[in-house]
């Protein structure tokens, strides 16, 4: 390991912060904004990377993944069931990704997901999620395929696949798949530009 990997991981400890939640090599270092929030899951970490994420663990079942040589600012990854990012991978500051739609379409789902969230905050120290009904919140991976760059403030929501060599302009929001060397910008994004496959 090198020297500086050494000391940014002495300082920021995240290998020993978060050693029973995730798997992780020596060369990748972590920003000071790093964490990790759910218990007994586990996130996947290759090698060469430098992170920047904070990283909620909805569920027990929830699963992230992230390849070799990536580059994360300060984003959120949200998690009930698996987020993977593939390699060669750039994500921008104040990106998000989020595989489920957090409540159901139903507004007495919804009521009752308020009261056990107080509930929950009150008994269970903090722990608003404890009883959450996950049954009823529809959710999809995502998948962030190799050599992609996603642009500041994107959100990526359930379902898609970013295709490979494919740029998220900044303030997009994806709902649907990015197909590979594309280009896509907007609310919903629409590809704008094809990219060379050199």
């Amino acid at each position: 390991m090198s020297l500086i990997n050494k000391v940014l991981n002495k300082i920021l400890g995240a290998n020993r912060r978060y050693k029973g939640a995730m798997d992780v090599t020596d060369s990748t270092s972590f920003l000071p904004n790093f964490s990790i929030v759910g218990n007994g899951q586990k996130v996947l970490i290759g090698e060469n990377n430098l992170l920047g994420a904070n990283i909620i663990l909805e569920t027990k079942d929830a699963k992230v993944e992230i390849g070799n040589n990536v580059y994360m600012g300060n984003i959120q990854i949200i998690c009930k069931s698996h987020i993977k990012f593939g390699s060669n991978i750039l994500v921008a500051w104040g990106a998000t990704f989020y595989d489920h739609d957090s409540h159901s379409l139903d507004y007495l789902e919804r009521r009752e997901d308020i009261r056990n969230a107080l509930s929950d905050f009150k008994n269970h120290k903090g722990n608003y999620l404890k009883n959450k009904n996950w049954s009823i919140v529809n959710s999809s991976p995502i998948t962030i395929e190799d050599d992609t760059w996603i642009g500041t403030e994107a959100l990526i929501l359930k379902g898609v696949t970013i295709g490979k060599g494919a740029i998220v302009g900044a303030h997009s929001v994806v709902t649907k798949d990015v197909p590979p060397f594309t280009v896509v910008a907007g609310n919903p994004a629409k590809v704008v530009k094809e990219l060379s496959r050199i």
